[in-house]
């Protein structure tokens, strides 16, 4: 009797992990110094990845963000504390993250508000700060925006 028991609860934790397992992401390293005009940066740190598309300059301050783990529920994450920083010391503050929750896989879009030409225009490069996600103080994701 106890080995059927085992042999269950072997099989629903085989089920759970192949099912999550189908949505979670291949791991991706970051281009070192970004990438130019737009494009995807990762970063897999702290057992959660988290993967930053950017459309480039056409696109303004508006960032898709993709989180996905297997250690920790992504729902109660917010992104407020995320900035947009470009290679002059210029910056904006994200606007609140409205994404829907998913338990270990979450995606949104993150916006910054403000002079978002003053950050793009005449900048070599930008990057997304995002800040506190499963203990990683900070994550940098970096785009080459001009010369």
């Amino acid at each position: 009797m106890e080995f059927k028991r085992l042999a269950a609860m072997l099989i629903v934790a085989a089920g759970v992990v192949a099912g999550c397992s189908a949505q979670a992401p291949a791991e991706t390293a970051s281009v070192p110094g970004g990438q130019p005009g737009g494009g995807e940066q990762v970063s897999d740190e702290g057992g959660v990845t988290v993967k930053v598309t950017w459309a480039g300059p056409d696109s303004g301050a508006s960032f898709d963000v993709a989180m996905d783990t297997h250690s920790v529920d992504l729902d109660g994450l917010d992104l407020r504390d995320a900035i947009l920083r470009n290679d002059r010391g210029d910056q904006l503050s994200a606007e609140p993250w409205t994404a829907p929750t998913g338990g270990h896989h979450r995606a949104g879009t993150l916006t910054f508000g403000g002079d978002v030409r003053s950050v793009l225009d005449r900048a070599s490069w930008i990057e997304v700060v995002v800040r506190d996600v499963a203990g990683v103080p900070e994550r940098v994701l970096r785009w080459q925006v001009g010369a």
